[in-house]
């Protein structure tokens, strides 16, 4: 792909001012996440895009520029105060560059998932808008955008919302975007007297899981410039196949079945007989919520014991979706209430209380997983279990450095799952094994072998 234009698309909206930054970017301040021109520590989130029909550039852009109106966060500076702490400014209007890159034919999803790569190295500056966009052309007919939004104004889910209205807007200029919230309306929530005690709420949750947990201690490295990131990932159809069926089988959610799975490998690997997560909740219960482009996900932390009966599995994965539906509702944390329950709590124990063991599954749409393949044989399962695809990538220090990040990025056909830390605590080899642990798991619960040899899970 070679870039062949640049487009200045201009935005006018109604709405302008200064607001309170939201909890979870208060959140992202505290842990490092600012706005920064380069550095390890610049977080961005990247989307790539099929467009529907067959739009014209016009068409496209104009796309760009109704979003940009529509969603404050889109168009949120953020220069810094005399302290250095970040402020949000929200600009009424602006000019977005929309670079146009030609390609000879349409691009692969491997080679789309670079191109959005290379089109977030560049960091973001405190006055950059939080939104980078290019449009990819194939004989001169756009295909594709590509977006790297700053992590400070979006999550991975916001990032999905903002490219599916500007494909939906493209290919229809009279299309209804919906209304959601706005960051101002979320920090206006949280200082009100209903967002006091919901944080007290949280609190409460939040204190009594730090005082159960038994994760062991990640080590930190000393310093970024020399520090390596493990991070592993594994392509399975076996664990799309073997999710949809169990899920189905034990009417719980797929969420709940990739958790319980994941808890019982980690555990075993480290010797434990229960894991504390910091579960990262989507929190978009409420329709304006779920059409939000805010920064809106909480992390909640929710228990997953492995040491139950003899059928351990099932029960342990309605466990599991029992204290995930439970903790949508504690999701959403006051950054500066969890320090001092954090400290309290560890002064309690007499060892720190801090639980860097992190669980992410974006939401899983119900039509695009395979459910009406999961009932298929045995057979067919362990057959593609050896099809599975393990890849390592050790790179330069990451943002989550010092963290386990157990991801679950997307399911349809294949599950597409990453497990990542600082090499000071787990090197690729122990996360490739916990991997392999996690999906044997899956395949033996979902062909019988769990119930047919004693034990599979026994150990966990």
């Amino acid at each position: 792909m070679r870039q062949i234009a640049r487009h200045d698309v201009v935005f006018v909206a109604g709405t302008a001012g200064e607001h309170e930054l939201t909890w979870s970017q208060k959140a992202h301040e505290r842990e490092g996440c600012h706005p920064h021109l380069h550095g390890p520590r610049n977080r961005n989130v990247r989307m790539g895009r099929a467009l529907d029909g067959t739009p014209d550039m016009a068409a496209v852009l104009h796309a760009f520029a109704v979003v940009m109106a529509h969603f404050e966060a889109l168009r949120t500076l953020y220069p810094r105060d005399a302290d250095g702490r970040p402020r949000a400014v929200v600009v009424a209007s602006g000019v977005l560059q929309v670079d146009e890159y030609a390609s000879d034919v349409p691009a692969t999803h491997d080679e789309l998932n670079a191109f959005t790569l290379r089109l977030a190295e560049p960091g973001f500056a405190p006055d950059d808008l939080p939104l980078r966009a290019a449009v990819v052309t194939v004989d001169s007919r756009p295909i594709h955008i590509a977006l790297s939004l700053h992590h400070f104004s979006a999550d991975t889910t916001a990032a999905r919302i903002v490219a599916e209205h500007i494909a939906r807007l493209a290919a229809n200029p009279g299309a209804d975007l919906g209304s959601g919230w706005q960051p101002r309306q979320i920090a206006s929530f949280e200082a009100s007297p209903s967002g006091l005690r919901h944080a007290h709420r949280v609190d409460t949750h939040d204190r009594a899981m730090l005082r159960q947990s038994v994760m062991p201690e990640l080590r930190t490295p000393a310093g970024h410039k020399d520090a390596v990131y493990n991070f592993v990932c594994l392509d399975s159809t076996a664990v799309a196949l073997a999710a949809a069926g169990l899920a189905k089988q034990y009417r719980t959610s797929v969420a709940a079945v990739l958790q319980a799975a994941y808890a019982c490998a980690l555990a075993e690997h480290l010797g434990i007989g229960n894991c504390v997560f910091n579960t990262v909740m989507a929190n978009r219960q409420t329709t304006f919520a779920r059409e939000s482009v805010a920064h809106i996900a909480g992390r909640a932390l929710v228990l997953v014991d492995t040491s139950l009966g003899s059928d351990r599995f099932p029960t342990l994965c309605r466990a599991v979706d029992t204290a995930l539906v439970r903790s949508s509702s504690v999701s959403l944390r006051e950054p500066d209430r969890y320090a001092r329950s954090l400290d309290e709590v560890s002064a309690e124990l007499g060892r720190s209380a801090h639980n860097p063991y992190v669980v992410n599954i974006l939401p899983i749409a119900p039509r695009t997983l395979i459910r009406a393949r999961a009932d298929r044989a045995q057979q067919d399962i362990e057959r593609a279990m050896e099809s599975s695809l393990y890849r390592r990538f050790p790179k330069p220090v990451d943002p989550y450095s010092g963290k386990l990040c157990f991801v679950v990025w997307g399911m349809s056909e294949t599950a597409g799952i990453s497990l990542g830390t600082d090499a000071t605590s787990f090197d690729a080899n122990d996360l490739e094994q916990i991997l392999l642990s996690f999906e044997r798991r899956l395949v033996k619960a979902a062909t019988g072998d769990h119930a047919a040899r004693s034990g599979s899970f026994a150990g966990a």
